[in-house]
């Protein structure tokens, strides 16, 4: 796992207590300003964390980061910024038949 996904989860799961000890009054203060201005900003960080965190490409496997290093690799070929032998062909070669002495 990558540092932003790591970065991501955690505040992600922040931000779920957050919304559920508000939910549940916990963090109620005595200022009704305080309060409302709590209430507000929670909710707006958690629509921006949410948003992230689906915005960016979260690897949580082994594979998943090497298929997203294979694609960054294979962007930056096709910008023409790294030069050299094409290791991205898709043609694949043609599965060997046995030969079926039965027929």
């Amino acid at each position: 796992m990558n540092n932003g996904t790591k970065i991501r989860t955690i505040l992600l799961i922040a931000t779920s207590l957050n919304t559920a000890l508000m939910a549940t009054d916990l963090t109620g203060f005595n200022n009704d300003t305080v309060d409302l201005i709590y209430k507000v900003a929670s909710i707006v960080l958690n629509f921006v964390i949410v948003a992230l965190s689906h915005y960016y490409n979260n690897d949580f496997t082994k594979e998943a980061c090497e298929y997203t290093g294979m694609m960054r690799l294979e962007k930056e070929f096709n910008k023409g910024k790294i030069t050299g032998e094409n290791f991205f062909d898709t043609a694949q070669e043609s599965p060997e038949v046995e030969n079926d002495d039965n027929l």
